[in-house]
């Protein structure tokens, strides 16, 4: 089920880092809502209100009913920029949509079956190429995260994108069969039994002992020559 919030908002009509820095000293943060035709509006939100949202972790598929000076826009965070220091939101970018509109949404990876993984188990370990794929949804029906159950992935595995299972009429943004995350350490044990035997069967038999080679058989038969008796 889609989950939402509401966001009053204000329109912005000066422009500029220091009426952004002025904007944010007064509580609120500097925002943009991207439109279709590229009339974009340049408002700002409250601070705590967003914050408190976006803390949650989930605000990229979170569906936002912005309330503009008194006007309904539905709208899905799009991007948000925070600030390298204190990591809080300095600025934020909005995609509005009409209702069972297919858009555009970071969803969030969700790994589950860790503690059953035989790979896991072995030692090794998950390794996360994308927390967030790109997928095509109904304005409805935004998942908050896409499960990927990797309870059978062995060492080696790569859980790739057509592995995941997307809500009903989804699909991804990108066509290719992206990788998604892979398990990565060291081999089974039986893996390294069999290596262990191949590399045995490829030694000489006796350790340090050199077999002659067919040319010096006849040199090997051949008995020493006596040395001459001393004179008297």
């Amino acid at each position: 089920m889609t989950s939402n919030f509401n966001l009053k908002a204000h329109s912005r009509n000066t422009l500029g880092s220091a009426d952004s820095r002025r904007a944010r000293k007064a509580g609120v943060i500097p925002a943009v809502i991207h439109t279709k035709d590229g009339s974009n509006l340049n408002i700002t939100v409250d601070a705590k209100d967003f914050e408190h949202q976006y803390l949650k972790g989930n605000v990229l598929t979170t569906s936002v009913q912005i309330d503009l000076d008194g006007k309904k826009i539905s709208a899905i965070t799009h991007k948000v920029e925070v600030d390298p220091v204190t990591d809080r939101p300095i600025h934020v970018d909005f995609i509005p949509f009409e209702k069972n509109q297919k858009i555009k949404v970071q969803a969030k990876v969700k790994f589950v079956g860790q503690d059953k993984s035989p790979g896991i188990k072995r030692g090794g370990f998950l390794h996360v190429v994308l927390r967030r794929v790109s997928i095509l949804c109904n304005s409805n029906s935004i998942p908050e995260a896409i499960e990927v159950d990797i309870s059978s992935s062995r060492v080696g595995a790569k859980i790739r994108s057509e592995s995941l299972k997307l809500p009903e009429g989804a699909e991804f943004a990108k066509k290719n069969n992206f990788i998604v995350a892979s398990i990565l350490g060291r081999g089974s044990k039986e893996d390294d039994d069999k290596a262990a035997a191949a590399e045995g069967g490829a030694a000489p038999a006796a350790a340090g002992a050199k077999a002659p080679a067919a040319g010096d058989k006849k040199e090997a038969a051949k008995p020493a020559a006596a040395k001459p008796a001393a004179k008297k």
